[in-house]
């Protein structure tokens, strides 16, 4: 079994947890900025004992900068776009239009990596395609506008993660993975940070980290995060973009099904169809 697939089913069991952990984060209504600030500076945390224990050359710092730039922004944008689309639709949808991200990473290996996808891998990307339509078409029947807001944010997330993955791939071969991951997370956090005291009221802000839910909840997607994203890293080193993100996108299966069973969410026929199909999607994506 090659080490690219051990790598992507590995992040992928670590991020279809941490995305369960965001749900249960907008259930409980804990405030965005909140939440990826304390799960963010949790990876910067994780990622400074890392390189104080195991004494990572630090002249690397600079060539890993402009990779982290990138990264950094995309995720920030990325992770509060998915905690938004998650106020607005159930998870049976976000997650499936979230992973839409893996045909814009197709393009992007196709175009700047010079990856050569075969016809099955074509196919996937055309059925991820009409995943998304299926998914929108159900929205678009109610008279209730919010559901579209919430594909709105969950495909703008898919975009920001596509960017996300690129500057990982780049990253993953050219510089120091931890020291990238601790530059990537503390502009993440400095980001949040920011959004934090500019975008919420000071009332607000007064009883957002009252409740230790947050604190348990972002410090646990925190932890994931910095272990996932390290064998999403491996993964990119030891294979393609266009290999190892559709692998890595089956984790929307684990928030879907514990949504279903913990929060009743109901997996309509449409739903289970386009969660059906998204797998079938990466099936053939895979094969080629």
């Amino acid at each position: 079994m090659p080490l690219w697939f051990i790598y992507s089913i590995t992040a992928t069991l670590f991020y279809g947890s941490l995305n369960f952990l965001y749900k249960i984060a907008a259930e409980y209504k804990l405030v965005t900025q909140g939440v990826v600030l304390i799960s963010a500076f949790s990876v910067v945390l994780c990622s400074l004992t890392v390189l104080i224990l195991d004494h990572h050359n630090l002249s690397l710092f600079v060539s890993a900068l402009p990779f982290a730039l990138f990264n950094g922004t995309f995720f920030a944008l990325g992770a509060l776009s998915k905690f938004n689309a998650l106020k607005r639709a159930p998870a049976a949808v976000v997650f499936p239009v979230n992973k839409s991200n893996v045909v814009i990473v197709i393009i992007i290996g196709v175009v700047f990596f010079r990856e050569t996808p075969a016809p099955e891998q074509w196919a996937g990307a055309a059925l991820s395609v009409f995943v998304l339509i299926l998914l929108s078409m159900e929205h678009v029947k109610g008279i209730n506008k919010t559901p579209l807001a919430g594909i709105g944010f969950a495909l703008l997330a898919a975009v920001c993660t596509s960017f996300s993955m690129t500057a990982g791939k780049l990253a993953s071969t050219k510089t120091d993975k931890i020291i990238y991951i601790f530059i990537s997370y503390s502009i993440v956090t400095g980001i949040s940070f920011l959004l934090y005291k500019t975008r919420i009221p000071p009332e607000q802000r007064k009883k957002t980290f009252k409740t230790p839910k947050i604190f348990i909840i972002g410090g646990s997607i925190g932890v994931l995060n910095f272990f996932g994203y390290i064998f999403v890293l491996k993964a990119f080193a030891a294979g393609s973009m266009a290999l190892v993100q559709p692998i890595f996108a089956l984790s929307i299966l684990i928030p879907i099904f514990l949504s279903a069973i913990i929060y009743k969410e109901k997996l309509t026929l449409l739903r289970i169809a386009a969660v059906s199909l998204s797998l079938i999607a990466i099936i053939l994506i895979k094969s080629g």
